[in-house]
C-alpha cells in the first residue's frame, strides 16, 4: 500500500482575528489523518513536523514546511495530505487564494501564502503519488489552481490533485466546520461509501448536508493511469471488507497506536484476524524487537491484545448462549441500558460494545466490570437465565460475579419503576391555560385509574395547584413499597412552546427536582377523526431500522423553514425520521410545533434564550441520544440558573417525546369507529 504524508497548518493572524477553535481543529483533524487505522498518515516530528500550530508564523514557516512534505513525499512514493486551517482572502478582481499567518494584511499578497500555486508544485513534484488538500478558510474554492498550471509542468500534466473547500470564493467560512465535520466522517465512516472515502461527490453531499451557512466544495485532477492505488481520503470505518477480521475499529486504533510508541518501525498488518492476534500475542511473550522503545509498551500492547482475544472469546459465548434472539435492536438497546454511547454499537454490534466497554471503562472500574454490566444488560433484554453455566464460569474467571448481580438488579429495579408512571393532561387549554387538569395513574399491566382536578385559582397558578393535587393523590394509591418517579406532562402545541412543566414550583420543590418529567403532546390524545391515522404512523416510524451508530434526527435550519410548504410537503409524503430538530429557536416556534408533532415522534429545539451555532446543537443530540430522554431530566436538574459558564449543554435542549409506550397509552382514546354503508333502498 502507498505510504502516506500530512502536513496540518493552523495559523492565527493578527489583523483578522484570533479564532478560538483553530488549535483543537487542527489537533483532531492531523490526530484522524495520521490514525493507522483511518488516514493512514505517517506523524513527523523534529523541524517540520506534520503538524503546525503557531500565533507567529511567517509565510516563509508554512512554504518552508510545504516544501519539506513534498520532499519526503516525493522521496517516499507517497501520497500527500495537506490541510490548512485559518484565515483566507483574495485580492480585488481575482479569485486566488492566500492564506494568512501572523502580520497578514487583506491588503498585501506578499505578507500571505499563495495557495492554488503551491498545491499546482506539490502536485507536480516527481515522486508524489497525489495531493489531497484540504482547505478550512474563508474564501476557500480561491485555491483550486488553474487548470493550466496542472496540466503542465515538468510531470507533463500526469499528476493527481483533490482539494476540498470550505466556502466559495467570495463567502466567508465559520467556526472551522468544514474541519470538525471532516474530522466526524472519518471517525465515524459513511455508510452510503465503499470501502474507502474520497474526495467526490458523496464526500461532498455528506458534508453539505451537515454545514449550513456556507458552501462546501471540491474539485478532482487525475491524469495518472499508472498511479499505484486508489486516491482515498481515509478508510471508510462503516465497511468491514474481510469478513474474518475480528477487532473493530476503536480496537484497531487503539491498538496502533500502543504498537507504533513499542516499536519505531511497528506497524499493524492489513487484517487483524484471529491469527494475527495470537501471533502477536506469542511474539510479545516470546519474540525480541530490537526497535522497541520501551518495555512498558510491550505490556501496555500485550495487554491489549488480550482484551481483544478476551472480547472475541465473549462475543462466541454470547452468540452460542443466545443465537436464537440475538438481534442488533437489541444488542443497541442494551448499549443505551448499560450507558454506552451511540457510535459504540458500530457496524457489528455484538463486537464493538465489548470493546468499547474493555476500553473505555466507566470511572472507576476495571475493563471486565464495565463488560459484566453490558452483559448483564444483554441477559436482561433476552430474559436469558442468569444461571447459565457458560456464563457464569466467563463471570468467576474474572471475578466480575458482583458487578453481574448488581446490575441485573439495577436494571430490574429501573424497569419496575418505568412500569408506574403518572400522567397528567393540560389537553383542555385550547387558547391559554385550562379549567381543568386530567390525571392517569399507570400501574402496568393493570388499566390506568383517571382523576379530574380543577385548576383554581384560573391561570398557571391553578395548574400548578391542580399537578400537586395529582401527586397527592397519585401517591396516596400506590403501596409503600413503590415510589412514583415518572411524570408524563401532555400539553398542547402552545404551551409547549412556552412553558417548561419541570421547572413549575410544586409545594415546596420544582415539579423535576422530585420526578423524571417527560413533555408529550396531548394532540395524540385527542379523539378526533386522524387520531389514529397519526399514531399509527408513528408507530411504523419508531419501528423502523436506522443506521447503526447513528442518532435518527432530521435536523431543520432556517432554510428549511422559510419554506414551510415545501416542509409540510416532505411530511405529507411519510418523509421523515424518528426525531426531527430543530437546529435554532424560530420566533414562531408554536407554529412549526403544530406542524411537526402530528408527523413527528419526537420533536427538538434549543431553549429560548440560548442562540447555539447550529452544528454545535446537533452534535451535542448526537453525543448525549443514548441517555435520551431520561437524560434531559437529569441535565435539568444540574442546570443552573442564570447559566453564565456554559455556553451550550444538555439542560438547553427542548424535547417533546412519543414512544411505544406513550402511543399505546393513547391507544383507548383513537377514533377507531368505521360506519357502516348504508343499505341500498
Amino acid at each position: 500500500m502507498t505510504t502516506r504524508h500530512v502536513l496540518v497548518v493552523a495559523a492565527q493572524c493578527k489583523a483578522a482575528g484570533p479564532l478560538s477553535r483553530l488549535e483543537q481543529a487542527a489537533q483532531d483533524l492531523h490526530g484522524v489523518l495520521t490514525d493507522p487505522a483511518v488516514g493512514g498518515c505517517h506523524e513527523r516530528g523534529g523541524a517540520f513536523p506534520s503538524l503546525l500550530i503557531g500565533d507567529d508564523l511567517k509565510p516563509e514557516d508554512v512554504e518552508s514546511a510545504l516544501r519539506e512534505a513534498v520532499r519526503l513525499a516525493g522521496v517516499d512514493n507517497a501520497v500527500l495530505v495537506i490541510a490548512l486551517l485559518g484565515h483566507g482572502f483574495t485580492a480585488p478582481q481575482q479569485t486566488d487564494l492566500h492564506y494568512m499567518v501572523a502580520d497578514s494584511t487583506t491588503g498585501s499578497t506578499a505578507s500571505a501564502v499563495p495557495v492554488g500555486h503551491l498545491l499546482a508544485s506539490a502536485a507536480d513534484q516527481p515522486g508524489v503519488e497525489g495531493v489531497i488538500a484540504l482547505v478550512d478558510t474563508c474564501r476557500a474554492a480561491g485555491a483550486v489552481p488553474d487548470a493550466g498550471r496542472l496540466a503542465g509542468g515538468v510531470r507533463a500534466g500526469r499528476a493527481r490533485l483533490a482539494v476540498l473547500t470550505a466556502a466559495a470564493a467570495d463567502e466567508e467560512a465559520r467556526d472551522m466546520r468544514l474541519s470538525t465535520t471532516v474530522t466526524h466522517l472519518l471517525r465515524t465512516g459513511l455508510a452510503e461509501a465503499g470501502s474507502m472515502l474520497y474526495v467526490d461527490r458523496v464526500f461532498a453531499t455528506a458534508l453539505r448536508d451537515r454545514i449550513q451557512g456556507q458552501v462546501v466544495g471540491w474539485n478532482e485532477y487525475d491524469n495518472d493511469p499508472f498511479a499505484l492505488e486508489g486516491f482515498w481520503l481515509a478508510r471508510n470505518p462503516c465497511v468491514t471488507s474481510v469478513a474474518d477480521e475480528i477487532v473493530g475499529p476503536l480496537g484497531r486504533r487503539k491498538l496502533a497506536e500502543a504498537v507504533a510508541l513499542w516499536r519505531d518501525r511497528g506497524r499493524l498488518p492489513e487484517r487483524l484476524t484471529q491469527a494475527a492476534l495470537i501471533e502477536l500475542h506469542d511474539f510479545l511473550h516470546t519474540g525480541h524487537a530490537e526497535d522497541e522503545t520501551h518495555r512498558h509498551w510491550r505490556f501496555r500492547v500485550s495487554d491489549l491484545v488480550a482484551t481483544l482475544l478476551e472480547c472475541t472469546r465473549l462475543a462466541d459465548l454470547l452468540s452460542r448462549t443466545l443465537s436464537g434472539v440475538l438481534t442488533g435492536d437489541l444488542l443497541r438497546t442494551a448499549g443505551r441500558q448499560a450507558t454506552l454511547p451511540l457510535e459504540a454499537a458500530g457496524t457489528a454490534p455484538l463486537r464493538d460494545l465489548l470493546e468499547y466497554a474493555a476500553l473505555h471503562p466507566r470511572p472507576g472500574c476495571g475493563p471486565w466490570q464495565s463488560v459484566a454490566r453490558l452483559v448483564a444488560a444483554v441477559v436482561h433484554q433476552t430474559e436469558h437465565d442468569r444461571e447459565d453455566e457458560r456464563l457464569l464460569e466467563w463471570l468467576l474467571r474474572h471475578r466480575v460475579v458482583t458487578d453481574f448481580n448488581d446490575a441485573l438488579k439495577e436494571y430490574s429495579a429501573r424497569k419496575q419503576r418505568d412500569q408506574v408512571r403518572l400522567v397528567i393532561s393540560l389537553a383542555g387549554a385550547w387558547t391559554d391555560w385550562p379549567e381543568e387538569v386530567d390525571a392517569w395513574l399507570v400501574r402496568e399491566p393493570g388499566l390506568p385509574q383517571h382523576h379530574r382536578f380543577r385548576c383554581e385559582p384560573a391561570g398557571r397558578a391553578g395548574v400548578a395547584k391542580a399537578i400537586g393535587q395529582a401527586l397527592t393523590w397519585a401517591g396516596g394509591l400506590l403501596p409503600a413499597s413503590e415510589d412514583l418517579v415518572n411524570v408524563d406532562v401532555a400539553a398542547p402545541a402552545h404551551l409547549l412552546a412556552r412553558w417548561h412543566p419541570e421547572e413549575e414550583r410544586i409545594g415546596r420543590f420544582l415539579l423535576g427536582a422530585q420526578h423524571t418529567v417527560v413533555t408529550r403532546w396531548s394532540g395524540r390524545m385527542d379523539p378526533g377523526e386522524d387520531n389514529a391515522e397519526i399514531n399509527d404512523a408513528a408507530r411504523r416510524i419508531l419501528g423502523a431500522p436506522t443506521a447503526s451508530g447513528t442518532e435518527p434526527v432530521d435536523w431543520i435550519a432556517p432554510s428549511t423553514l422559510h419554506d414551510r410548504a415545501g416542509l409540510e410537503d416532505k411530511l405529507a409524503r411519510g418523509g421523515c425520521a424518528t426525531a426531527m430538530g430543530v437546529d435554532h429557536h424560530p420566533g414562531d416556534l408554536r407554529e412549526v410545533l403544530e406542524l411537526l408533532l402530528p408527523y413527528v415522534p419526537i420533536v427538538l429545539w434549543p431553549r429560548a434564550e440560548t442562540r447555539p451555532d447550529g452544528n454545535h446543537f446537533r452534535d451535542l443530540v448526537r453525543q448525549q441520544w443514548h441517555t435520551l430522554p431520561d437524560g434531559l431530566a437529569h441535565a435539568y436538574r444540574q442546570r443552573s440558573e442564570p447559566h453564565q459558564d456554559c455556553a451550550l449543554c444538555l439542560g438547553d435542549v427542548r424535547a417533546v417525546w412519543h414512544d411505544t409506550t406513550w402511543l399505546d397509552f393513547c391507544r383507548p382514546f383513537e377514533n377507531r369507529t368505521v360506519a357502516a354503508l348504508e343499505e341500498e333502498q
